[in-house]
Parts: structure tokens; C-alpha cells; sequence
């Protein structure tokens, strides 16, 4: 049975509603469930609670937390289920085709890098959930549709990605969009020692970073974490992602082939040749990226929707005085803030090294019932959650006083971060206090940003996953990083122009009408 959504009421102020990673959520406006239905339950009551430790590998360099039984979550997972993990964070990009090769994957993976889920949907290297839930009989709590999107070309399905909203649920328009949603955030004092301004298009934030560089020459105005600048491709309205999306045609195609990207690499070539960018810091890790951050140095940062959040909770642990606010609107009517061509997020896979691979897929089944999917997203009953005398659900008080106080809903609750089993609106219970000026601003960056969505799931079918065509694809992709950073970091316009005139001899060259032409004719099928 597909989960009823909820309602976050909070007593003195507005509903406050947003996701963490990919997935849907209720507006304001949507209706609360009352607590009969909400409670229904339907989970195997029948599996098993004997305690097991699986190790777990976690392909996300950025993850929150290390350790499992650090916050109350995890733990009543482990009381909830018998289950428990030892985490294995990723620390490169190259890990898992290493303990691939190796044979030294761990019990279960979670991952969220496309190629990398390719890599781990192989009958040698995992096993397939439908082989797995037909031997034990277990729910898997997925409709066809879900299970046909996460089918791979030999007929198996080896995870179930997390997070998936759908074109329908936002045109609804009773859904936000997921929290790592790009966002700019900005330092307050040195927005206001330069005049306070407006921040109403490209042309208004280029010239409040101008005006950062020349008060303030020691400070880097501009900070976006690795790959996060694709935001000012958003705010131009690239019709696509950053692998792929429409031509000028309405054809799907390699992202080279995208209208309008050439004009954004020639955007962030004159942030460069202004000296608002800088090579190093755009190549800057989570770890780093946060260290320059917190230590006072930059004016903007480009990363998730709560980097004001993050940003000023780590100003308030270290002591000092800086203040972010979060830019709550796009910078375009036509902004195209996010092009979903996925079908879901993170998905969690079971290798043949699995010490109890009936037990994995039987904790996956409790993740995706209903009592796994609140526990992981909402937090505890009682403790972080709970009904009102509507039957309504709004966080506890003491947890909205834990994080007024400064604590970290994924750090010090664990809520929002052991989501294996999100179907696209769990996450959408956002468990912050009303009054917190930055969390209403984070609510309203979504409300934004849904508004400039588009869901092109069909575009995921056109990525070659195999053979010739991902050879070439990836070919590809490997040159662009290279010669679009030649573009990028050209000391002239024409400079810039000449780079962007090889890159694409270089690329037609090597197939890229190739690839433009089957990934048409896929779409066809």
C-alpha cells in the first residue's frame, strides 16, 4: 500500500515542508492525514530480529555521519530490525571499481553515482532483488513502474532508487523539490558594506561580487563546491542537465549539443577573466570547501539549499560573528532550476560477498514499508514527531529547541539521512523550528524552484550503460572535462571562443553526432 502522505503542522507559524535528497513533498496547501490512517502498517512482521552487522559501503564522499549507533535513528533501526552497519565511507571516486576488481566489495553498497550503480548491476558482483525477494517472499513495496524504471537490459533489477517525484505530482503543485537543490547563499556583512543590492538577475549578482572584490581583495567572492556552478547554467535556462537534455530541435542529446551552454561557459570565462573565480577553488572537495568557507574568506557560496543553514551553524560552533542568507528566488523567468532526467536518487545493492543476502533484501523490505520509511525520514515517534489532537503530525517540541539551539537534524538526531527505502514523499516532513528565519527561507527556495522544474525521466533510457555507445560516450565526457576547463580559464573572450571552437571539432570528430542520433532513436523505442 502506497504511504499517505503527511502534514509538518507547526502551532504559531506556517507549514514548513521540504526534502533532503531527490524527493518530492506536500505544499501547504495539501490536506493532513488523520492518525488512523497514517498508522496503518505494512510491514513483514515476520522477519527476522536476530542481531547482524552488515558492512556498509557508503559511495557518497559527502555523507553526514560515519558511524551508526551515533544518533537515536540508527539505534531504533537496530532495535526495530536487529540490524546494524559498519560504515565504510567513500573517500574516491575509483573505490568501488577497485573493490570490483579486487572481489572485496563489503555485505551492501549505497550508491548514488549512475555510472558507478552500472558498474554494481552485473549478476557477477551483485545480486538482483527480483532473484533475492523471490526466494524469500518478502514485499518489496514497489509498483511495476517503479520496478520497470530500475530494470536493467539483462531483465534484473539490482536496487531501487530512492527519491523519484514525478512531472504529474508537480504540476499538481502540491510538491517541493528535494533540499540538495542547488542554492546561493551569501554573507550578510559584506552585502550590506557594499550597498545591500538587489539580487534580481545574473547581471545584479556579477556586479555585487565586482563590488566584493574591490572592498574586500582578500576575500574569494564567489565559492560554488565542485560542479555546484551549473546553477548559473539553471538561472539561463540550459535545457537540460549536466549530461544531457534538448536540442534547439526538441531532440534529446549529449549535453555539448544543449542550446544555450555555450553562452554559459562563456559566462563563467568572464567570471574568471574578472577575477571572481579561481581555478583552485573550483576544484575544491566537500572537507575543503568547508574549511575556506567557515574561516571568513568567501562572499557567495553555491552548493545545497540549507548552505545558509550549514554555513551559519558552523559560524555559531566556531564563535565567530558571519552570517549567510540564502537567495530564496531565481534569477530569470525562464530559469530552469531542475532538469530531472533520473529516476531516484541513492539505491542500495547487495553483493555476492554478502554474508546473509536473505537478511539484506529482508531489511530493504522493511526499509521500503511504511514504519521504515518514517523512521528514516521523519525521525522517532515521540521523541522528533508526533500527532496533534487532529491527528496531524508537526515535530516534538524539544526537537524544534534542539535545532533553534544550534544541533543538526542529520548529526546529532539522524533525521533524514538512513533513507534507504524513500518512495519520493517521506522526506518531505522538514523538521526545523518556524521560527528559524533561515529554515523559512529554505522552504521558500524550494516553493521557487519547483516552479522551474521539468521531469525528464525518459531521458535516463538514453544513456548508453554498454558497449560501443558507452565507450564513446564516456570518451567523450572524458575530453569535455579537460577542454571545457581550457574554455573556462581562458585569459581572453576570443581565447575562450577558439577553446569552445576545438572542443566541439574534437567531439564531432569522435562520434558526438554518433551519440545525438541513438539517443534519438532510444527515445523513439
Amino acid at each position: 500500500m502506497k504511504m499517505k502522505k503527511v502534514i509538518s503542522l507547526c502551532a504559531a507559524a506556517s507549514m514548513l515542508l521540504g526534502c533532503l535528497a531527490g524527493c518530492g513533498v506536500n505544499d501547504a496547501g495539501a490536506s493532513a492525514n488523520k492518525k488512523e490512517s497514517a498508522q496503518q502498517e505494512e510491514g513483514n512482521t515476520e522477519l527476522s530480529r536476530e542481531p547482524i552487522e552488515f558492512d556498509l559501503f557508503i559511495d557518497i564522499p559527502w555523507f553526514w555521519l560515519t558511524e551508526w549507533g551515533s544518533e537515536p535513528v540508527s539505534r531504533k533501526i537496530t532495535e526495530l530490525t536487529g540490524v546494524s552497519f559498519n560504515i565504510i565511507r567513500a573517500d574516491s571516486a575509483e573505490q568501488i571499481a577497485m573493490l570490483i576488481n579486487s572481489n572485496d566489495l563489503p555485505d551492501m553498497i549505497y550508491c548514488e553515482n549512475r555510472g558507478r550503480q552500472t558498474m554494481l548491476s552485473d549478476p557477477d558482483v551483485c545480486y538482483s532483488y527480483n532473484e533475492l525477494v523471490e526466494k524469500t517472499g518478502v514485499d518489496i513495496h514497489a509498483n511495476e513502474t517503479v520496478i520497470a524504471n530500475n530494470t536493467r537490459s539483462d531483465g534484473n533489477y539490482y536496487a531501487l532508487l530512492n527519491a523519484y517525484t514525478s512531472q504529474e505530482a508537480i504540476d499538481e503543485g502540491n510538491t517541493l523539490l528535494s533540499g540538495g537543490t542547488r542554492g546561493l547563499a551569501y554573507r550578510l556583512d559584506i552585502w550590506e558594506a557594499i550597498g545591500s543590492p538587489e539580487f534580481n538577475s545574473i547581471e545584479d549578482i556579477e556586479n555585487a561580487l565586482l563590488a566584493c572584490k574591490e572592498k574586500f581583495p582578500d576575500v574569494i567572492p564567489l565559492l560554488p563546491l565542485e560542479g555546484n556552478q551549473w546553477y548559473f547554467a539553471e538561472q539561463m535556462g540550459v535545457n537540460g542537465s549536466g549530461s544531457l537534455g534538448y536540442d534547439k530541435d526538441g531532440k534529446p542529446c549529449h549535453y555539448l549539443s544543449m542550446e544555450g551552454i555555450q553562452d554559459y561557459y562563456k559566462l563563467l570565462n568572464r567570471f574568471y577573466r574578472e577575477g571572481l573565480i579561481t581555478p583552485e577553488s573550483m576544484t575544491y572537495g566537500y572537507d575543503k570547501y568547508c574549511e575556506v568557507r567557515n574561516s571568513g574568506k568567501t562572499f557567495m557560496q553555491i552548493r545545497s539549499t540549507d548552505e545558509a543553514q550549514t554555513s551559519n551553524a558552523a559560524a555559531k560552533e566556531a564563535g565567530t560573528d558571519y552570517r549567510w542568507k540564502l537567495l530564496t528566488h531565481e534569477l530569470s523567468d525562464n530559469a530552469l532550476v531542475n532538469v530531472n532526467t533520473g529516476i531516484g536518487w541513492a539505491g542500495t545493492f547487495i553483493s555476492k560477498n554478502c554474508k546473509d543476502p536473505e537478511r539484506a533484501i529482508e531489511f530493504i523490505s522493511w526499509a521500503r514499508s511504511e514504519e521504515g520509511r518514517r523512521l528514516g525520514a521523519w525521525g522517532i515517534q515521540g521523541e522528533h514527531w508526533d500527532y496533534d489532537e487532529n491527528g496531524n503530525t508537526m515535530t516534538t517540541d524539544a526537537y524544534r529547541e534542539g535545532l533553534e539551539a544550534g544541533k543538526s537534524r542529520q548529526n546529532d538526531f539522524g533525521v533524514g539521512v538512513w533513507i534507504f527505502g524513500d518512495q519520493g514523499d517521506e522526506n518531505a516532513f522538514i523538521d526545523s523550528a518556524v521560527s528559524d528565519p533561515d529554515q523559512l527561507d529554505y522552504y521558500e527556495r524550494l516553493k521557487s524552484a519547483v516552479k522551474h522544474t521539468r521531469v525528464m525521466s525518459e531521458l535516463n533510457k538514453c544513456i548508453p550503460t554498454e558497449g560501443d555507445m558507452a565507450n564513446l560516450w564516456n570518451s567523450i565526457n572524458d575530453m569535455c572535462y579537460s577542454e571545457t576547463q581550457k574554455a573556462i580559464f581562458a585569459e581572453t573572450e576570443e581565447e575562450c571562443q577558439a577553446a569552445l571552437d576545438k572542443l566541439y571539432k574534437q567531439a564531432e570528430e569522435m562520434g558526438l553526432s554518433t551519440i545525438n542520433q541513438w539517443m534519438a532513436e532510444q527515445l523513439g523505442k
